[in-house]
């Protein structure tokens, strides 16, 4: 299994980065800056970007066999001899069209550039319609039309088998496949094979991997999509954390990194704001993670886990099965403590043994004795409620929240939920009420910021957070959930400051950035009731993942093995943090 990971390179923003392509013998990356009228040249050795100035808008450029480069600048084809910062123009197109210019362009197999041209933009996608047309400049400088009446010309590519020819023209919203003749560098047969969905937006730049499939990226969409030319199926999302993402291309030691650009054009200062990186060169790369169920032993509604480095052991809750348990790595073995009631969450004490939320009390488990303190009991009033999910804060106070317990499977009371925090003098506060599902929660790393989940707002709020006095105020909506994800669950932190949210009945753990709001991770897990998860083991660098069979009938039983149990993934590329332990 992949994931992938993002980072944005380079120091400048882009108007409008573009075409993007990787110079083996530089071991750079290349990219057009459209409207900021430049070619660059991008060093990941250094992490600088050089660049030559040219007097048009510069929509493309690609590898030239006697050296440097051939670019498309207004209408013109032309030579970059990049020292020199010197261009000459090869020829030009359009001259009956004053409001034209170039748009996409790249290189066939047989080294004949492809390029298309557009009308020029009011704004960023209004333009007068079907001005443009797309071009062929031969190696011996003559140049073939091969169709007009296009809207934006836009990305392009070719078959592994060099039979195929795959175009975008933007405005059709649609990726389409021409048979392609490699020896004339004809076209033909235009047909369809793949309509673009309203959240995927505009397509704009392509490329294509070296298993044959097309990667699009969707302008306003925030997102390069995965396509299977011979099924016409989307395959993956991969969402960027701004949303004019231009085009795409594989570049590195080994071309296992795709670059993406990106636009700041058409943003005003509250976008900008809200998506600094906007304009910015951005790598991602794949790695990959190792999925394996480590507990066997099913949990109806497995929930919390926790590691405790003291024991080296996880540590977490079966909420309907009444049961605080401990798993070691070492031995694979569980043991469990029974209690009477509910217990929503656990949390490491500082003197030893666990704080737990039982029911509605807060109380302290003694692991050796088995023994169950009550620490103080609340909402006596409501007598259907119990305690849900619960955390440690950086002061060592003990967050945890309620909820009503379902009525029938699926029905409970509304906002009859609260969520306190437990002192270590043992006096309590409310911090929130009219809840539905107090779920997960976590503190960021520079603890000026908490996050908590009402699983029924299908949302991760935000609120700022005194770490002295360990109050709470000013809620924010941080990420609302896709309908594929479900109902978000249990959440934990990594050591960049990025959220991972479990996903009940949508079968994955996402990985958020809280600050862009964007997801930028999902990863799948075997069982649909994903429930929470945490990050342990020796340095932190594996996640487990807790999940429930309560709520399955018997034939999705049947057909989810796995469900209940615990998962441990390796591979993520990114550690957590230690738990914080209740100080008292």
């Amino acid at each position: 299994m992949s994931s992938v990971r993002i980072e944005c390179v380079g120091q400048e923003r882009c108007r409008l980065g573009e075409s993007p392509l990787w110079d083996e013998k530089e071991g750079a990356l290349l990219y057009v800056d459209i409207t900021g009228r430049r070619v660059c040249r991008w060093s990941p050795g250094t992490g600088q970007a050089q660049a030559v100035p040219v007097d048009a808008p510069v929509s493309s450029v690609a590898l030239r066999k006697s050296g440097d480069y051939v670019i498309t600048l207004g209408t013109r084809f032309a030579a970059l001899k990049w020292k020199e910062e010197l261009v000459t123009t090869i020829t030009q197109v359009d001259q009956d069209k004053a409001n034209t210019r170039f748009n996409d362009g790249k290189v066939d197999p047989a080294g004949r550039y492809f390029a298309g041209t557009m009308a020029e933009e009011i704004r960023p996608a209004v333009l007068e319609r079907h001005q443009g047309s797309l071009y062929t400049l031969f190696p011996d400088l003559s140049v073939v039309k091969h169709f007009d009446q296009v809207d934006i010309s836009n990305g392009l590519d070719w078959s592994l088998d060099h039979r195929t020819f795959f175009y975008i023209d933007s405005l059709s919203y649609s990726v389409d496949a021409f048979d392609y003749d490699l020896q004339t560098g004809k076209i033909g047969n235009r047909r369809s094979i793949y309509k673009l969905e309203k959240e995927e937006s505009i397509p704009d730049g392509m490329c294509i991997d070296t298993e044959g499939k097309l990667w699009v990226a969707c302008y306003d969409g925030g997102r390069v999509i995965r396509l299977d030319p011979e099924t016409g199926k989307r395959l993956q999302t991969v969402k960027l954390p701004v949303d004019k993402t231009t085009s795409c291309c594989f570049g590195g030691k080994d071309y296992s990194e795709m670059y993406v650009t990106s636009a700041s054009d058409g943003m005003d200062k509250e976008w900008l704001s809200r998506q600094p990186q906007a304009g910015g060169i951005f790598k991602t790369m794949s790695s990959s993670i190792k999925i394996e169920s480590v507990v066997k032993e099913k949990n109806r509604m497995g929930e919390c886990p926790v590691w405790e480095e003291r024991e080296n052991a996880l540590v977490y809750v079966d909420i309907n099965s009444q049961k605080v348990c401990r798993w070691s790595p070492v031995t694979n073995e569980v043991q469990s403590v029974s209690v009477d009631a509910r217990v929503g969450s656990v949390a490491l004490r500082q003197g030893g043994g666990y704080v737990i939320a039982l029911g509605t009390r807060f109380a302290f488990l003694d692991w050796d004795t088995q023994a169950v303190t009550t620490i103080l009991e609340l909402e006596q009033d409501k007598p259907n409620n119990r305690f849900n999910d619960g955390k440690v804060d950086p002061k060592g106070r003990f967050f945890a929240g309620t909820m009503a317990e379902e009525t029938a499977p699926g029905v409970r009371a509304r906002r009859q939920g609260a969520l306190y925090t437990l002192f270590p003098d043992h006096s309590v506060i409310k911090q929130l009420d009219q809840l539905d599902i107090s779920n997960g929660l976590d503190w960021s790393l520079d603890h000026r910021t908490f996050f908590h989940i009402d699983s029924l707002s299908y949302a991760v709020h935000a609120f700022s957070y005194d770490v002295h006095t360990g109050k709470i105020a000013c809620p924010k909506l941080l990420y609302h959930l896709e309908k594929e994800e479900q109902m978000p669950d249990g959440m934990c932190i990594d050591a960049e400051g990025k959220l991972w949210v479990a996903c009940i009945d949508g079968g994955r753990v996402i990985r958020i950035d809280p600050e862009t709001g964007k997801r930028i991770q999902t990863v799948r897990l075997p069982t649909p009731r994903i429930t929470s998860c945490c990050f342990g083991g020796k340095d932190y660098s594996e996640m487990y993942v807790t999940s429930a069979y309560d709520g399955l009938d018997e034939a999705t039983l049947a057909k989810e093995p796995h469900a209940g149990e615990i998962f441990k993934i390796t591979g993520l590329g990114v550690k957590g943090i230690p738990q914080n332990f209740y100080a008292a």
